[in-house]
């Protein structure tokens, strides 16, 4: 017969046995029976986040431009004479140096997160080896006995209830840039061109008339564009060519022409060039009289201007004194001039590899040992068709007119010709 106690005194014994603590409450029933929280919170990193950040690091390499070999841009026209027309149609490449790539690169490891960043800290007493993540025990948990509540489990800092054991890649190789070839700095041209002109003389002829005639002109050059610096670089050529007429025989001549000088670049879009010229001119043949010299010291300011993606202006202003002596008839003549020059060309690129322009100049010509002023202008259209990187075809007309003191001068021409020319980078 099972001995019943009366309810209340019951009660009054279990809460007096549950303040002393011999039992346990419901609270604390529950807290056994569910994992704790972790005693320290980090930023936990899933492998996907991982993989992703890894995935991501090419993009943050900087991309260097390429630059392309042989590339021609217009530049100042001749100085003298229709032959300004001819020459223009092919100027030598621009000589500011190329971009040069930049060794800097950002540093990536601060997008990356690293095992040892997501590793609990390791008691002092207990030193052990450094280890990735790949390599932690995922059985090993941290234990700890309490005296009431007996033996608790503490969960390692690595696992997650939900992803379970984190596991984080090692940081990845990051790729090295393959180191770019030195740029080219000599090149050997070679160019062929056929023009008409109502005006070869640029003067009156003895009936009172202009001088019209068809010409070709092979010629050659050689030309090296060493880089000083950033922005700077050295020019030197040496072009040799032979002038060939059609009707007009007696005026053939040979041209030697040797260029040294500097360009400068002053802002990403403008440059300054000071170039010193030595030109000879001689008479084909076996005789091989000189009958014409020229040294000239000549500064010229440049500037390309984008106006849309495929269209792009170049103006310049050349400022140049020649110190010139013909020989012509036994008799010698001092040309000695300065020379004031300004203009533009608007280029269109109709494809990469066609491009249509217009260029006009103005130029002021004042002799120091006659009394002779010049002034003309000069109005040329041209379509420049790049066969390869290396070769294109040129086809070219205008006009130009002007006046001088010299009553026998005349500059009112038309003309109009074609050119092929080549490029090959030595070394």
């Amino acid at each position: 017969m099972i001995k019943r106690h009366p309810s209340l005194p019951l009660a009054l014994v279990s809460f007096g046995l549950l303040c002393s603590g011999i039992l346990p409450n419901r609270a604390q029933a529950e807290q056994l029976n569910s994992p704790p929280a972790p005693a320290v919170t980090a930023e936990v990193v899933t492998p996907t986040e991982v993989e992703a950040a890894a995935a991501a690091v090419p993009s943050l390499w900087p991309v260097a431009p390429a630059v392309s070999q042989g590339q021609t841009v217009p530049l100042a026209p001749a100085a003298d004479g229709w032959e300004a027309a001819e020459e223009s149609a092919a100027r030598p490449l621009s000589l500011a140096p190329g971009a040069i790539a930049s060794d800097q690169t950002p540093d990536i490891r601060s997008y990356l997160t690293t095992a040892a960043a997501l590793a609990p800290p390791t008691p002092a007493a207990q030193p052990q080896p450094p280890t990735s993540l790949a390599q932690t025990d995922p059985e090993a948990e941290l234990t700890e006995q309490d005296p009431e509540l007996g033996v608790i489990q503490v969960r390692s800092l690595l696992e997650d209830n939900d992803l379970g054991i984190l596991r984080i890649r090692d940081q990845p190789q990051i790729p090295v840039a393959p180191a770019q070839p030195p740029a080219k700095i000599g090149f050997l041209s070679a160019r062929l061109a056929i023009a008409n002109s109502d005006n070869i003389l640029l003067a009156v002829n003895d009936v009172g008339g202009l001088t019209g005639d068809t010409f070709l002109r092979p010629s050659i050059g050689f030309g090296v564009y060493p880089a000083l610096g950033p922005q700077t670089a050295l020019i030197a050529t040496a072009d040799y060519g032979l002038q060939r007429y059609g009707a007009q025989s007696a005026l053939n001549y040979d041209d030697l022409r040797l260029r040294v000088g500097l360009r400068q670049g002053l802002t990403p879009r403008s440059y300054g060039q000071l170039i010193f010229t030595y030109q000879e001119l001689y008479r084909p043949g076996g005789n091989r009289g000189r009958f014409f010299k020229n040294t000239a010291l000549g500064l010229t300011l440049g500037r390309r201007d984008p106006i849309a993606p495929k269209l792009a202006l170049d103006t310049y202003y050349l400022f140049q004194f020649n110190g010139a002596q013909s020989t012509s008839s036994g008799t010698a003549t001092d040309f000695s001039r300065f020379f004031h020059s300004a203009g533009g060309y608007l280029g269109y690129d109709i494809t990469p590899q066609l491009q249509a322009g217009v260029s006009y100049q103005l130029n002021f010509i004042d002799y120091t040992a006659q009394d002779r002023y010049d002034t003309f202008q000069q109005v040329l259209g041209q379509v420049v068709y790049r066969i390869t990187p290396g070769l294109r075809l040129n086809v070219y007309g205008g006009v130009s007119f002007g006046r001088s003191s010299e009553p026998r001068v005349r500059f009112n021409d038309t003309f109009f010709g074609a050119a092929i020319d080549a490029t090959i980078p030595l070394f």
